[in-house]
């Protein structure tokens, strides 16, 4: 499962991709290092009166569900398995109404390997497609009311 990824697009490169009607500001900026928490780029569709709409907002890796009393277990919630997305309390509504597009340049994996002195070290490889163009994960996203009635909108691999 995906732990780290980067995503070196800017924006204005996402928005001709994805054919985007509209850009919430402010963007993250490009990242070869999007680690769980970090605001990273979405593509929603919105349904609105003229039609549907694609929006590129911004949001924050590690979904929080709604009825979540805090956002502290949200470096917990990156990622959601097929298998169960569907079942269990922290995705089920998000998988149900919030499905999104994740960009990316690539993902990281990590690989046991043996390091100076005979020490274990985990080893990076970047998978990214080799033709350059984005990666685009599924994602599903969520929204939660924080005690001083602000907004906090997460998300998950």
């Amino acid at each position: 499962m995906c732990g780290r990824y980067a995503l070196s697009l800017a924006g204005v490169e996402l928005v001709d991709f994805f054919e985007i009607d509209e850009v919430a500001d402010p963007l993250p900026p490009p990242s070869y290092n999007i680690a769980p928490t970090d605001p990273i780029m979405a593509v929603l569709e919105r349904n609105r009166k003229e039609g549907p709409r694609r929006l590129l907002s911004p949001l924050r890796w590690g979904l929080v569900p709604s009825w979540a009393k805090d956002p502290s277990g949200a470096a917990r919630l990156i990622n959601a398995r097929i298998e169960t997305v569907a079942d269990k309390p922290s995705f089920r509504t998000a998988y149900a109404k919030r499905r999104c597009l994740l960009p990316a340049t690539g993902y990281y994996e990590w690989q046991p390997a043996t390091g100076p002195g005979g020490k274990p070290i985990k080893q990076p490889y970047f998978i990214r497609p080799a033709d350059g163009t984005p990666l685009v994960m599924a994602g599903l996203y969520e929204f939660w009311k924080a005690p001083d009635a602000s907004w906090l909108v997460t998300a998950t691999v």
